[in-house]
């Protein structure tokens, strides 16, 4: 295996490319062959699937060669994958580029193109010539895409609007709704489902309130620009409200 490691490198060692001295990889994987418990995608594999082992690259020659191989593969169809393997390239410790794979598939800069067993091969044997890392030191948002104008507008956006609805229904109770939208890359909501969570039976004014705010995500929110972001993933959080009295 280093034998291969070496000579892949070697082949690739005056290739020229822009990356510079301080480049780092980061991989995070969780077997090629396992089947997922949950949809796993790129935005979601942390959380959603997890990952059992983590390595930081720091040899250049290893990252160009891995960032060159990625380069010569054909696009394909855009198709859901379950992913196994998340690259993340980094430049003086900010992420420049997300990568994420299985043995068939890689996503990256928002297409989908055919994987092989040089790219495989190739990533098992950086894992073998590196020590598994206690790093941490990025870790995706916790609700999975952030509002573009951030979490906390987001939050006071929604209480307003609810608000709002509350008062012309004379609500005053007290509400917890969950939320799951669906975004595209650019940012807009597609689709919003929200649900009336307490109390637990429900009144139509209760009702009535989330189906308006369902329709005022739809066409209001913008979330933060994702390119890696599949029809599978979803924005999932909840919201309380408290009703004036």
């Amino acid at each position: 295996m280093k034998k291969v490691l070496l000579l892949l490198s070697f082949m690739f060692l005056f290739i020229g490319t822009n990356s510079a001295n301080n480049d780092s990889l980061m991989i995070r994987y969780d077997e090629w062959d396992k089947d997922p418990v949950h949809v796993s995608t790129c935005s979601n594999f942390e959380r959603q699937n997890g990952y059992t082992e983590e390595y930081i690259v720091s040899s250049q020659n290893h990252i160009d060669t891995l960032k060159h191989l990625l380069s010569c593969l054909s696009e394909t169809e855009d198709v859901y994958f379950p992913v196994r393997c998340k690259l993340y390239f980094f430049d003086s410790n900010i992420v420049k580029q997300v990568v994420c794979m299985n043995k068939t598939y890689v996503a990256l800069n928002g297409k989908t193109y055919a994987n092989n067993d040089t790219i495989v091969n190739y990533i098992n044997l950086l894992r073998c010539e590196n020590t598994p890392s206690d790093d941490k030191r990025f870790f995706p948002n916790q609700i999975g895409a952030n509002y573009i104008e951030g979490n906390d507008s987001l939050y006071r956006l929604l209480q307003k609007k609810i608000d709002e609805v509350a008062y012309s229904l004379k609500y005053k109770g007290t509400l917890v709704m969950s939320v799951k939208c669906t975004a595209d890359k650019e940012g807009n909501t597609t689709d919003a489902k929200v649900k009336v969570i307490k109390p637990q039976i429900t009144t139509r004014k209760e009702e009535n309130i989330a189906q308006q705010l369902m329709e005022y995500l739809v066409c209001n929110v913008l979330w933060e620009k994702d390119i890696n972001r599949g029809k599978l993933d979803r924005i999932s959080f909840s919201i309380r409200y408290v009703g004036r009295n």
